[in-house]
């Protein structure tokens, strides 16, 4: 389902700043408009949050804090926290409080004007993503974790925002993040699975205990998809601020294949490397895992697939709901454990990146509570984590497009679609980045530098997408990078297109930090 862009109503005042912006700054080309732009000398200029994050080591503490009851404790103050890490204590550097809100804010809609991908949602304490897993879950009990989902949100006349996926044969999204319940409870009722993988596809799957006492998903493939899809969504919603709530609801994540020795087989192959680098990526992104057994009581054997997620759910702070048929008592449950807690925030003291896994703890003064957090990261410096391999940043770009990807917030953009130049089948779109979610660099030439890629891909209703893409590199001065900061920063493609009805994906990409923004709107060409 695409999501309905937001948009304000500043057309005008959009386009008088494009025009002068797009003549004093950017070109359409990847090379600089002029000066010595080597690495060796940049320094950082300018940096929001998310920008922060990608360039620098900065750690984020998301910490759920419960009295002996239960009961979420609320009243503590930064120096009621400790952190330590291998053993050694860090300076926090900021914490703060987060708890729902009565009063969600959202920005304003417009029927007519300026796109935006900035995010629809102020003040709340997290957002909640349910993933119903069906590569790894029987058909029967899909159909039942289905049928307790909508119990839950009947029960519910309002809710946290809520986005819901699925993965079946790849990563869909049913909704982006809505409070509507009703919404919700449409789109779950309404999905089937598209494109299932073939359950059993080598002679040591065929042999596994998985294969024998589970019938969801035990291929390599089904594997692969499922890390590739947390990745993912570790990418896309780390744009969005501050905790995020994913219940994923399965049979379980076996990350091996042992056989049985009963059968005679004992080929093995192990995935453990893989779901630690995502439980990482995860971490980073500041998702908590809550996993849901879709199988509820009275299925014997499903220990080991279990094993997996139990560990992600503590590695990130989550929690697991497993042998028990009040599906919706765990997404419940798990809505409110992650949706009031405290963040901490540190750089730490070891500056030597070597890539190693670091254990955090965390200590309060106050006796009887119980804490739950990440237990650590991978120590990879800014600057590997920077230097992503090319296929890969092109494949999480290629991804972000995708019709069923969630809206991308990690770059903040406005788009606009002039109707004056849409003619002889060219449609002309104008971006307008914000600055602040991008990264400037210092060159040795005293410029500030930037690049970009700018993508628009059309959509038809049969057919692949009308595609133009293509690099565009600031090199400001003083004076220009200083308008630019308190107004945009200007690209624009154009389509040609033939008539009819599309769907337009817009997106932006950081070619500094690999952050991305995207949205989707509906576009008729006549």
């Amino acid at each position: 389902m695409t999501s309905e862009p937001r948009t304000r109503s500043h057309l005008p005042v959009f386009f008088i700043i494009f025009s002068f912006l797009l003549l004093l700054t950017v070109g359409g080309h990847p090379q600089s408009a002029s000066g010595d732009t080597s690495q060796k000398d940049k320094g950082q200029v300018y940096q929001t949050p998310e920008v922060l994050r990608a360039t620098t080591r900065l750690v984020v503490l998301d910490i759920v804090v419960k009295d002996s009851s239960g009961h979420p404790v609320k009243d503590l103050k930064a120096s009621d926290f400790k952190v330590f890490e291998e053993g050694k204590e860090q300076k926090i550097t900021d914490m703060s409080f987060h708890e729902p809100s009565s009063n969600l804010r959202t920005v304003s809609l417009h029927p007519k004007g300026v796109l935006t991908n900035v995010p629809e949602y102020r003040d709340n304490s997290c957002l909640n993503v349910i993933l119903l897993d069906a590569i790894n879950t029987d058909f029967s009990n899909r159909a039942y974790a289905q049928d307790m989902l909508i119990k839950y949100l009947n029960s519910q006349p309002t809710i946290q925002p809520t986005a819901v996926f699925a993965l079946d044969g790849k990563l869909r999204l049913l909704h982006d993040f809505t409070t509507d319940t009703k919404v919700l409870k449409d789109v779950i009722a309404h999905y089937m699975p598209k494109d299932m993988l073939t359950h059993i596809d080598t002679v040591f799957a065929a042999a596994s205990r998985y294969g024998v006492d589970g019938s969801f998903q035990t291929s390599d493939l089904g594997r692969v998809k499922t890390l590739s899809a947390m990745n993912y969504l570790a990418h896309a919603l780390g744009g969005y601020h501050g905790r995020k709530n994913l219940i994923w609801v399965s049979d379980g994540f076996p990350i091996d294949v042992v056989p049985d020795p009963k059968t005679g087989s004992f080929g093995e192959t192990d995935y453990s490397a893989a779901v630690e680098k995502v439980a990482d990526a995860l971490l980073t992104a500041q998702i908590a895992v809550y996993p849901i057994d879709a199988a509820g009581v009275g299925r014997g054997g499903n220990f080991d697939s279990h094993v997996t997620m139990s560990n992600m759910a503590d590695r990130t702070g989550g929690r697991t709901f497993f042998n028990r048929n009040d599906i919706e008592v765990g997404v419940q449950t798990s809505i409110d454990d992650g949706s009031t807690y405290y963040t901490l925030e540190y750089y730490p003291q070891n500056k030597k990146w070597d890539d190693r896994f670091r254990r955090i703890k965390v200590e309060v003064s106050r006796p009887g509570v119980k804490l739950r957090y990440r237990e650590g990261y991978y120590a990879v410096s800014p600057e590997a984590s920077r230097r992503a391999d090319l296929a890969d940043v092109a494949d999480d770009f290629s991804h972000a497009m995708d019709l069923n990807a969630p809206t991308s917030t990690a770059v903040l953009f406005e788009a606009a679609l002039p109707a004056s130049q849409r003619t002889q089948n060219k449609v002309v779109v104008n971006f307008a980045i914000n600055p602040h979610t991008v990264s400037f660099e210092t060159g040795t030439d005293g410029l500030q530098h930037a690049t970009v890629n700018c993508v628009a891909w059309a959509y038809p209703e049969k057919g692949d997408p009308v595609r133009s893409e293509g690099g565009s590199t600031a090199a400001l001065s003083p004076e220009v990078y200083k308008q630019v900061m308190s107004n945009y920063l200007p690209c624009q493609r154009t389509l040609e297109l033939k008539p009819g009805r599309y769907t337009l994906r817009l997106g932006v990409l950081d070619r500094t930090t690999n952050l991305i923004g995207t949205l989707s709107t509906s576009l008729t060409v006549p």
